[in-house]
């Protein structure tokens, strides 16, 4: 059997190929086409799987599809998502209008919801029996696994850690949802922006204000160079990071009491500055038993979400197989 992961972004999609031995038998990355709407971009992800099905002709074909945003895993449709500029659809039939492409049901569900799924198969190897996944991004997400299995939910929506609140829902900072105080508001990558620049205006002379300076259209890569060179201010953003993101954890980990918590996604990246700032968050809760027993680390797949989709669409098939 052959499983297709497709992993939606609003900049890139990227297309994982694997067999049923976790091995990657192909890898493409392409930008996100708006020009032609949605329905180009079906016709875009439809060839792909058309091309493969042909390739591996002599084999089962399955597909899992990531999206960001709020789906409906069961009825395959992206309800809402604020990062995708496709303005031609609304309540978005993602696993129909595949199916009705390329033959092949596919599965839809949240991106990070099939990046856990991921992390579980190839990084933990299943082991853990109640897992925490945090990707850490543009946008915060997260999947869980509960009793060893992926758990999406009543409604598809289970695990959206990033907008859970950490901060007052009326005087807060604006996230990319529209509501104010939400976690990602504050560790995804335009809270951590909107740190540096504060950070640049009061004090310019700082090694981080230089590397502003000479790259206008920064990345939050730079608070990590800076960081890497002993500067106080980058080091105290990633620092506040590390602070946000063990309240958010601390929050999860008092409510499903998990044994593992994976950190994935490019903010994660620089988890050696804003570690130890979680961690102390997570020591200083008063109800212990949560953490005395909890591990925290980071995936260092940069790929997970998409190899987690494939692996997700293998599992499901050989599941309806033994039905």
């Amino acid at each position: 059997m052959i499983g297709i992961g497709v992993d939606v972004g609003g900049t890139f999609v990227k297309f994982f190929v694997m067999n049923e031995r976790g091995e990657i038998v192909r890898q493409e990355k392409m930008e996100t086409d708006y020009s032609k709407g949605s329905a180009g971009f079906i016709a875009t992800v439809g060839d792909f799987i058309k091309n493969i099905r042909q390739e591996f002709s002599d084999q089962e074909i399955a597909v899992a599809v990531g999206a960001p945003g709020d789906v409906d895993h069961e009825k395959g449709i992206l309800r809402y998502n604020p990062n995708l500029k496709f303005t031609d659809v609304a309540d978005w039939p993602l696993a129909d209008q595949l199916e009705k492409y390329t033959s092949i049901r596919p599965v839809v569900a949240n991106d990070a919801t099939l990046a856990t799924w991921g992390v579980y198969e190839s990084d933990l190897k299943r082991q853990g029996t109640n897992v925490l996944v945090v990707t850490l991004g543009t946008g915060v997400g997260g999947g869980m696994i509960i009793n060893k299995e992926l758990y999406q939910g009543s409604h598809g929506t289970a695990g959206e850690i990033g907008h859970t609140k950490i901060a007052d829902v009326t005087s807060g900072p604006v996230c990319g949802c529209g509501a104010h105080g939400c976690l990602e508001a504050f560790i995804g990558t335009i809270g951590i922006k909107r740190r540096i620049l504060a950070a640049v205006e009061a004090n310019p002379t700082s090694i981080l204000a230089q590397l502003v300076k000479e790259n206008p259209n920064f990345k939050i890569e730079v608070a990590f160079r800076a960081a890497e060179q002993g500067c106080p201010e980058a080091l105290k953003i990633w620092e506040d990071t590390g602070h946000y993101l063990g309240i958010g954890i601390a929050n999860f980990a008092l409510i499903l009491d998990m044994d593992t918590v994976v950190l994935t996604g490019g903010v994660s990246g620089a988890a050696r500055y804003f570690m130890p700032a979680l961690r102390q968050v997570l020591s200083n809760q008063q109800i212990k038993t949560p953490f005395n027993h909890l591990t925290v680390i980071t995936s260092k797949n940069p790929n997970i979400g998409g190899v987690g989709a494939a692996m997700y669409a293998i599992n499901q098939a050989l599941r309806k197989q033994i039905k």
